[in-house]
C-alpha cells in the first residue's frame, strides 16, 4: 500500500468516517461471527468457524492509505526512540536468524513494515545484504537520511520478483493488513527453499475480554491500524494452510516504552511469560502478551 497524502493520521473519530466495508474471515472464509469488542464505528469480532479476531466492518483498504503517512512518528516518535523501544526484540531476532542461517554466501533479508529502518541497522551490522520495505513516507524519508536501504512500498511492489531472500521479518506488521493470508503467501514466494520468516504479533484479547467489566472496551486494540489480533493456535493455522513447517511460538523479548511505568509493566510481564513457558516446557504461552513466531519454508 502506498500513499500520497501530506497529512498526519487522523485521529480515530475521523478515521471513522471514512468509507468502510463489512469483510468475511480472512483464514475460513465465513462471516459467522460473535462480538468481541464494540469500539464506536470499530467493533472486533470473533470466527466462530476458526476463532480468527479481526475488525468487522473495517474503513477500506484504499482508505486506510492515508493513515499511514506519519503512523509512526504518532505521540512524537522519532527512529531513536523506535529503536529504544525495540532494541531487545531486535536483538533477539538477530541472534535467532543468524544461529539458523545456514550454507555459503551473503545473507539477504527484507524486513516488511521496517519503519525507520531500526532491525535494517541492525542486520547489516552483522554482515547481512538488508532491504527495508514501508508503505509511509515519513518514516522511508527518516531512514534514507540515516543511510538505512529502506523503500517506499509494501510486499505488492515484489509480486513480480523472485528474490529468494535467506530470511522475512515482519515486526508488529500483519495485524495492519487488510489480507494477512496473502501478504504470507507472497512472503512464502520471497523465500529461498528451507529459509526463514519471523513474525512478532500483538495477542490482546485475553487482556480486553479481562478488562470488559471496567469498559475499557476494544480500544487497547488500537483501531483501525489494527486490523486483526492473532493467538497463537490461530497463527499456527495460517502459516501451516501456506505451508510453513517448523513453526515454533515464544514469548521473546518484551518492548522498552519511553515511559517509566509502561516499562516496567513491559518488563514484568515479559518475565512472567518468559518464566512460565520455561517451566512448562514452552507448553503454556502466556495470554495477553505479544508473541514472536518463527516458522521455515520446506526445503525442495
Amino acid at each position: 500500500m502506498l500513499s500520497d497524502a501530506s497529512d498526519a493520521p487522523r485521529s480515530a473519530d475521523v478515521a471513522a468516517a471514512l468509507p468502510g466495508e463489512t469483510v468475511a474471515c480472512n483464514l475460513c472464509g465465513i462471516t459467522d461471527v460473535d462480538a468481541v469488542a464494540a469500539g464506536g464505528a470499530f467493533p472486533m469480532v470473533r470466527c466462530r468457524g476458526c476463532g480468527l479476531v479481526y475488525l468487522n466492518p473495517r474503513p477500506t483498504a484504499d482508505a486506510l492509505l492515508s493513515l499511514y503517512v506519519d503512523y509512526h512518528a504518532r505521540h512524537g516518535q522519532d527512529g531513536a526512540a523506535w529503536d529504544r523501544l525495540m532494541d531487545r526484540v531486535f536483538r533477539e531476532a538477530a541472534k535467532l536468524l543468524c544461529t539458523t542461517a545456514h550454507g555459503p554466501g551473503l545473507r539477504r533479508l527484507l524486513d516488511v513494515g521496517c519503519g525507520f529502518g531500526g532491525f535494517v541497522a541492525v542486520m547489516q551490522r552483522r554482515g547481512w545484504e538488508v532491504e527495508g520495505l514501508d508503505p509511509s513516507p515519513t518514516a522511508v524519508a527518516a531512514a534514507e537520511a540515516m543511510a538505512r536501504p529502506v523503500r517506499l512500498g509494501t510486499l505488492d511492489a515484489l509480486r513480480d520478483g523472485h528474490r529468494d531472500y535467506d530470511a522475512v521479518t515482519m515486526f508488529y506488521v500483519l495485524e495492519h493488513l487488510p489480507d494477512p493470508m496473502g501478504a504470507l503467501r507472497q512472503v512464502w514466494s520471497l523465500l529461498g527453499p528451507g529459509k526463514t520468516l519471523l513474525l512478532r504479533v500483538p495477542h490482546t484479547t485475553p487482556i480486553v475480554r479481562l478488562l470488559a467489566p471496567l469498559g475499557v472496551g476494544g480500544s487497547l486494540y488500537d483501531p483501525p491500524f489494527h486490523l486483526y489480533d492473532f493467538s497463537p493456535a490461530v497463527l499456527r493455522r495460517m502459516l501451516q494452510r501456506v505451508g510453513f513447517e517448523d513453526i515454533r511460538t515464544f514469548p521473546g523479548q518484551p518492548t522498552v516504552p519511553s515511559s517509566p511505568g509502561a516499562r516496567v509493566v513491559s518488563a514484568v510481564f515479559g518475565a512472567l511469560a518468559t518464566g512460565i513457558h520455561a517451566l512448562t516446557g514452552g507448553a503454556v504461552l502466556l495470554p495477553g502478551v505479544s508473541k514472536t513466531t518463527i516458522a521455515r519454508k520446506p526445503s525442495d
